[in-house]
């Protein structure tokens, strides 16, 4: 597909209704096997209906989305190596790689998840949309029918991990492997923990309240800088916000051991969090203007901020996410490692354009469980784009960097299974067997796996999201007396229809866990 596909589908005007899910099933929906997808030789495990011809010319060619910060010149000889190796493997598929910018996902997904001509088989949901946004605009299919051709892969997942993925019950998407539980750290930067004399506490758990004297010394000490970016945390806070980004009905403690679905917005610990956050603000902790400045790590990258928030799984993680940082960290942690209806950050789908669904399937199990295949997505080809060192570590070839590399090496997170690859440029060589075990040792909200319905509440839900806008940023930064706006907040909240809403996500959380 390459570029003269891309080009091509860019200029497709949208016409037609997508086909139904349900009138799109696979065609292995009607077969039973019990392969388990080891290759014999001369013989490949069918998926469904789907066989593979014994000439590899004669193979469906499945489209793939690859994601990229700009073009990527080497796409054709990572696509002609990884197809040489499908060969090799009789695998009766083989791929077609097509390069997405991450910044213009919502205009390329759009367009290519509603062609006919030329579709696009497999993508992920990340950055584009919500599991229930994909079914609802009925841009995938159901993989229920692939759970006994493939067990093997199904059995890769926490049953509470799959459960993200399913609508109704229904399995839509397979989740991208990652650790599905973090906790947060307030990172404050090693040259002004020194000066402190802090740096040995590395790793301790702090309270907010150890936190706050801790910027109000570091302020003292280095008045030229800010020590919070981004004050919009869920972790810290300590919800799970049941994926809404407005919070509009939201578990606390994060969901550990409570049902119960409640207002944040008229909570105590709300409001005694904005209390603090207008403290913050009047010790000129926070940056200025923050309505109107990126409020991300980029802050603390440039030397704006000598402080911010970070999440994962391990302190050596956390460490190895900000290795490119120009300022190493000191990390406090905040909280426990929980894994809330938001952890699971990925899924991959098959689309109801896909003309081959078993085929789909049959690549996507392999960019699933095969280690080779995988690679060639997450790091292209090795002797090529990266080199192995002795201590199993992915480098890349003397002179070439994130920003002249031929081919992505950073979004393995975006992919099935990043775990199948090794870690790149970092000296953590516990990388991905730690964030495979990470799971073993964490907390889950009780709502892992529930997706809300908002259809029946759909004014109450826009009328109260405008309510958000314009409020609540301005109590997460500390601009505003607390009292007073908080008043005005809920009693708009309350006129737009917010306890209609949590009343409708109650009733549905219920039935719901009823039903687990």
């Amino acid at each position: 597909m390459k570029k003269k596909l891309l080009s091509l589908i860019l200029t497709v005007v949208m016409t037609g209704v997508l086909a139904g899910c349900a009138e799109k099933a696979p065609a292995g929906a009607q077969s039973q096997t019990t392969g388990n997808g080891e290759m014999e030789t001369g013989k490949m495990e069918l998926a469904g209906d789907f066989s593979a011809a014994q000439n590899p010319d004669e193979w469906p060619t499945i489209t793939i989305q690859v994601p990229v910060l700009s073009e990527m010149a080497d796409e054709q000889m990572v696509e002609d190596a990884l197809n040489e190796y499908l060969v090799s493997i009789n695998a009766g598929v083989k791929a077609d790689m097509v390069q997405m910018t991450l910044g213009d996902l919502s205009t390329q997904l759009t367009l290519m998840l509603s062609d006919n001509q030329q579709p696009l088989d497999l993508f992920c949901w990340r950055f584009y949309s919500t599991l229930d946004g994909c079914v609802k605009n009925e841009q995938c299919i159901p993989l229920d029918s692939y759970f006994d051709v493939y067990p093997d892969l199904w059995e890769m997942y926490p049953e509470i991990v799959l459960k993200t993925q399913q609508i109704s019950g229904v399995q839509y998407a397979v989740p991208s492997v990652d650790s599905y539980a973090t906790y947060d750290v307030y990172a404050l930067r090693k040259d002004v923990a020194e000066d402190l004399g802090i740096a040995d506490r590395d790793g301790e758990r702090i309270t907010l309240d150890e936190m706050t004297q801790i910027m109000k010394d570091a302020k003292a000490a280095h008045p030229e800088y800010a020590y919070m970016i981004n004050t919009n945390n869920e972790a810290v806070i300590g919800i799970d916000s049941l994926g809404n980004s407005n919070w509009l009905g939201v578990l606390m403690n994060r969901g550990v051991d409570t049902k119960e679905i409640v207002n944040l917005y008229e909570t105590e610990e709300w409001r005694e969090f904005c209390q603090r956050m207008k403290a913050w603000k009047d010790a000129g902790f926070m940056m200025d203007d923050p309505l109107n400045n990126e409020m991300t790590i980029s802050q603390y990258n440039n030397g704006v901020s000598a402080g911010c928030y970070l999440g994962g799984y391990s302190p050596d993680y956390i460490k190895a996410l900000i290795a490119y940082s120009p300022y190493e960290p000191i990390e406090f942690q905040l909280t426990d490692m929980v894994g809330t209806s938001a952890s699971v950050l990925g899924g991959w789908m098959i689309s109801t354009v896909c003309k081959e669904p078993d085929a789909a399937m049959k690549m996507l199990y392999l960019m699933s469980t095969d280690e080779k295949v995988a690679r060639y997505f997450i790091l292209g080809i090795e002797g090529v784009h990266y080199n192995v060192d002795e201590k199993g570590i992915a480098r890349r070839p003397e002179g070439v960097t994130q920003n002249n590399s031929t081919w992505n090496q950073d979004c393995p997170w975006f992919y099935p299974n990043q775990c199948l690859s090794i870690p790149l440029e970092t000296e953590m060589t516990t990388y991905y067997t730690d964030m495979l075990d990470a799971p073993n040792h964490a907390k889950f909200s009780q709502a892992m796996g529930f997706v809300f319905d908002s259809a029946p509440v759909y004014d109450q839900m826009a009328a109260c999201t405008t309510v958000v806008a314009e409020y609540r940023d301005a109590l997460l930064y500390g601009l505003v007396d607390v009292d007073t706006y908080l008043e005005k907040f809920n009693e708009e909240l309350k006129a737009a229809g917010i306890d209609e809403i949590i009343a409708e996500e109650q009733k549905q959380f219920d039935a719901w866990l009823a039903i687990q």
